[in-house]
């Protein structure tokens, strides 16, 4: 069989806490993973024909990546989307229909994890897969090739007599190990790169699925699996070696998900003498001064901190279990280690009643004398368990975000930041005051510039001052932007 894999355009994102002059291809641009790991699983596994495709860093129109699609004479198309970018998804499926309705086509990724149930309200998707697909989507074309019927398939839904149907859930593997390296060939590597990084080749990768966390806001499954330190060194070996990649950011979800886990990963990278930068997204919980230490000798420069919120009657509001103390104790550990600090904050959370409590955060932020700051606004996302609070208060309907799911059109009004206290006008004038506070302050563009230590690296943090500067031009009240 012929599958092509599709990353779908991201032109008609729908803003969920961040602007899209933070998100656009002048911002970052990331691999897609998921589908990166399915083509290289296929490929060893399978003697089927798979192609991925990523029209993000091509900047491909909705014409132009279904021409692109259909070059490689499909028997099968699946597409990626998270809920937020499922209109771009539901173009492609549309004008895959009209373009090529013989070719069989599949939905898969984040959205139908959180929203299964409204997995085949398209009429133009024939099938979808949720959790992960590796294996079932071997399965699945085997059984196509072959002329079987690919409905006993854990994890696949489909559509029969107008009704939608599923088989049992599919029962994910634990050893991570077990998966090969995602293909980074199909796609050259050097049209990717984060707002971060250093090195003029760089990349994401991820050690683990899932967080065991269980924040009010968050929407990622809570089963925690994890690869080996070795696995992990392999594939970062093996990028420096065959690509020239030098700086990585790890997305895992939660990557200290204990110090021994970091500790770990940080030995192997050193008794290998493998000379790389990286970076990862990190809870203040599972940290110690030796775990930054050894973590900094093996090359990590730079720590992504899940903060939040600056009180600790606002941490405990989003069951972070955790301390404004604890936090600052971390930043304070990490910043003597030598390690480059982001602290990503959220904006009008459920418990800031008033501007001042809002404020609060910056003036926590100070304390803490972070690198970098990422603001976003409080989102609800649909499948949060907070989402069904701003049901009970009123703030929307519930059923606005499936409404929208069932049939994405352009125009949708939907729930993006907490409006029980605040306008969203007012919300994003914060927003924007936050952002002056911290990136005009000359202390920070000082230390910022003193940085730098190569062309590539000045260039990015250029970039990044462009984007908060075109943050005042944006309007207030557009929910897609």
């Amino acid at each position: 069989m012929k599958l092509v894999l599709l990353h779908p355009p991201k032109f008609n994102q729908v803003w969920a806490g961040v602007p899209d002059v933070f998100n656009d291809k002048k911002a970052y641009v990331w691999p897609p993973m998921g589908i990166m790991y399915l083509t290289s699983y296929l490929r060893q596994n399978s003697s089927h024909d798979v192609t991925y495709l990523d029209a993000v860093p091509y900047d491909w129109s909705y014409e132009q990546t279904v021409r692109e699609v259909l070059k490689h004479d499909p028997d099968v198309v699946g597409v990626t989307a998270t809920t937020h970018n499922v209109l771009n998804a539901a173009m492609m499926f549309r004008l895959l229909e009209q373009a090529a309705p013989d070719v069989v086509r599949i939905f898969g990724g984040p959205h139908i994890a959180a929203f299964p149930d409204e997995a085949l309200a398209w009429p133009e998707v024939d099938y979808a897969f949720q959790g992960d697909a590796e294996k079932p989507l071997k399965e699945f074309l085997d059984a196509l090739e072959e002329g079987e019927s690919p409905r006993d398939i854990p994890g696949l839904h489909w559509r029969e007599d107008g009704e939608h149907k599923r088989c049992h859930p599919y029962e994910p593997i634990d050893d991570l190990d077990f998966f090969p390296f995602p293909d980074r060939h199909s796609v050259p590597h050097n049209l990717y790169y984060t707002p971060s990084n250093i090195k003029k080749y760089s990349t994401t990768i991820f050690g683990s699925r899932g967080c065991p966390n269980h924040c009010v806001f968050c929407t990622v499954p809570h089963r925690f699996r994890a690869r080996s330190p070795e696995n992990i060194v392999d594939e970062m070996a093996y990028c420096k070696d065959v690509l020239g990649v030098e700086d990585f950011h790890f997305c895992d979800d939660l990557f200290n998900y204990s110090e021994e886990r970091v500790i770990a990963i940080s030995e192997e990278i050193l008794r290998r003498n493998l000379d790389v930068l990286w970076g990862f997204k990190a809870s203040c919980k599972a940290v110690s001064p030796e775990m930054l230490r050894i973590a900094r000798r093996a090359g990590c420069y730079r720590m992504h901190w899940g903060v939040e919120t600056g009180t600790d009657e606002g941490l405990k509001a989003l069951n972070k279990t955790l301390t404004t103390d604890r936090i600052i104790e971390v930043f304070n550990w990490s910043r003597a280690a030598n390690i480059r600090n982001i602290a990503y904050m959220m904006v009008a959370c459920p418990h800031e009643q008033t501007r001042d409590q809002i404020f609060d955060t910056a003036r926590f932020v100070r304390k803490l004398k972070p690198d970098y700051v990422v603001y976003a606004l409080f989102t609800p996302y649909a499948d949060a368990p907070i989402f069904q609070e701003g049901i009970d208060l009123g703030l929307w309907k519930g059923d606005e975000w499936l409404n929208f799911i069932r049939d994405p059109q352009l125009g949708y009004e939907l729930p993006t930041v907490w409006t029980q206290y605040f306008t969203e006008p007012e919300l994003f004038q914060i927003f924007k005051e936050l952002h002056r506070q911290f990136y005009m302050n000359p202390l920070v563009i000082a230390r910022t510039l003193m940085t730098v230590n190569n062309p590539t690296h000045l260039l990015r943090i250029l970039r990044g001052g462009l984007q908060i500067l075109k943050l005042e031009t944006i309007r207030s009240g557009s929910r897609r932007l």
